[in-house]
């Protein structure tokens, strides 16, 4: 049973099913930026508007996701994050950032009232009269009396970004591409994916932002400043660019992993490639609640949630905006925080937990011929083969009769492939879960729209003081305009083709008014049952009786 058909055995409304489904399969985008910087020569205005990322802080490793989107249309993309030392660069995949968004991705439920019952009509000869039935109506979730308004829910825009491709692997003892110089010292590169990666570090306390320049980085003059900055707290630095001849369409999203626990996020080298201003949706992976230790809190007040009947959605986007915009638009919403799974199912009611959103990724991919790992499997000649395409995914499909002692290659040579199964690759989860207590995995979902003028001081994170969950499912009964009653249309009475027409006085029963809807079902043809029950436990006492008679 996949974790979609379990939420929409589950109850959940078509509307949050198809956002969940769009969210896992939605194009790419841009992925992994820390400081995002773009050639001199780009005269496409390309900035960026958001910044997804993944926070996971515990006490032996510290490890960032990051996924930025883009407006325009980059040429070149370069990447440029400050670590501590001992930090190294992974590959990762979209599909992580997409599976914690359907995992807390805010939905919200629509009024569903109980309208009191609609009196029918009946027919006597000439004249026409309507009386109120035993027979009770309700919403069911479906309408308000027949017509009208019509129970509906809501759920957010997904950010996450899923459906990565390809599963180049990293490959290490490449040619050396970069070269230090008196200021700076090459601490490691490679070949990563779609990357070229290096880490450098400064023997004094500038030189980086010239290396950079120095080695193709376009450097905006506002942030050689920052970069000296990280450089004076002895910070290494992570910088990737993509490999010649690659576009940013093969991007791949890549992931940091950092020795010992780290609680801040260098938000001052965000500010590189962005606009005005900058969304961010941040993810804290841990064992317990987070939230922004100097930056402002920002609760929305979830109690004025009502539902827009003619936009067909609630004023749940304008409320978290003034949220956001408060505090000179410094402030941070916490959307949700849940405890959740890294290694194992857990499928049930509402939205799916990490482990069943990433998975279900994978196990829908077929079985595929990829290259051998060469390194750890060579050829029997000693000799690299040629497997043509550096692209796993480009194999048929179907697993074909490959195995892993070999075919040709395009040039004639012995290739080395092997079948892989769909989810081969997809190591997010065994890298989030592998220095976390399995029964007490949190995540926080925090969201930001900052001015670039906020982007002055780095983030710190701290434990919250409230450690209780926060759901991203909520309920409204109110609707936006206080007037608006979704029981009108069932108050109409029938009318008939007799000569004259009189409808009787409704009178409203358990303290319904007839103009505003109920929230819990209204208890009509109670005396009915009641009745059908005594006749039920008299029948066999008259049977009785007369038998004895």
């Amino acid at each position: 049973m996949t974790f979609l058909r379990s939420v929409v055995r589950s109850g959940a409304s078509a509307a949050t099913v198809a956002t969940i489904a769009l969210t896992l399969t939605q194009t790419r985008d841009a992925t992994a930026c820390g400081g995002c910087f773009h050639p001199a020569d780009d005269v496409g205005g390309s900035v960026v508007t958001d910044h997804r990322m993944v926070f996971e802080i515990t006490s032996q490793e510290t490890i960032l996701w990051d996924q930025v989107r883009y407006a325009g249309d980059p040429k070149e993309f370069a990447w440029v994050l400050p670590v501590r030392a001992g930090a190294r660069v992974e590959l990762s995949r979209g599909e992580w950032i997409a599976a914690l968004d359907a995992a807390t991705l805010t939905t919200v439920d629509g009024p569903r009232p109980v309208c009191p019952p609609v009196k029918p009509a009946t027919s006597s000869g000439s004249r026409t009269t309507s009386s109120s039935s035993g027979s009770s109506s309700s919403s069911g979730g479906g309408g308000c009396g027949g017509g009208g308004y019509t129970a509906s829910s809501e759920t957010a825009p997904g950010v996450g970004s899923g459906g990565t491709t390809d599963d180049t692997s990293s490959s290490s003892g490449t040619s050396p591409t970069f070269t230090g110089n008196e200021d700076v010292e090459v601490v490691a590169q490679s070949s990563i994916g779609p990357y070229q990666a290096v880490t450098i570090r400064a023997s004094g306390t500038t030189g980086i932002a010239e290396w950079l320049t120095a080695n193709g980085f376009s450097i905006p003059p506002a942030i050689a400043p920052v970069i000296d900055g990280y450089t004076a707290q002895k910070l290494d630095f992570i910088a990737l660019r993509l490999r010649p001849n690659v576009g940013v369409q093969a991007m791949r999203p890549i992931r940091i992993v950092t020795p010992g626990a780290d609680t801040t996020l260098p938000l001052r080298m965000v500010a590189a490639g962005v606009g005005a201003r900058v969304g961010l949706t941040l993810w804290v992976i841990g064992e317990g609640r987070y939230h922004t230790q100097n930056f402002p809190d920002a609760p929305v007040d979830w109690t004025q949630l009502a539902w827009d009947v003619n936009q067909r959605r609630s004023n749940r986007s304008l409320l978290e905006a003034n949220a956001l915009a408060s505090n000179s638009g410094r402030s941070w919403i916490t959307e949700a925080a849940v405890r959740t799974s890294l290694t194992e199912s857990k499928v049930g009611v509402g939205l799916p937990n990490v482990f069943d959103a990433y998975t279900q990724q994978c196990l829908i991919r077929p079985k595929r011929v990829v290259p051998c790992n060469e390194q750890a499997l060579p050829p029997e000649d000693g000799r690299p083969g040629d497997v043509g395409s550096t692209d796993p995914d480009a194999g048929d499909g179907d697993g074909g009769d490959a195995g892993s002692d070999g075919g040709v290659g395009d040039g004639g040579a012995v290739a080395c492939t092997k079948v892989v199964s769909g989810c081969d690759g997809f190591d997010d989860l065994d890298v989030g879960s592998r220095t976390l207590h399995a029964g007490d995995v949190w995540v926080t979902r925090l969201r930001a729209d900052l001015p670039v003028s906020a982007l002055a001081a780095d983030l710190q994170l701290a434990a919250a003081a409230d450690q209780s969950e926060l759901s991203p499912a909520h309920k409204t009964s109110k609707f936006t305009d206080p007037t608006f009653d979704p029981c009108a249309t069932g108050r109409v009475t029938a009318s008939s083709s007799g000569s004259a027409s009189t409808s009787a006085p409704f009178t409203p029963r358990d303290g319904a008014d007839g103009c505003t809807c109920r929230t819990t079902p209204i208890k009509e043809g109670l005396g009915t049952w009641v009745l059908i029950g005594l006749t039920m436990i008299a029948l066999p006492l008259v049977a009785r009786r007369r038998r004895r008679d």
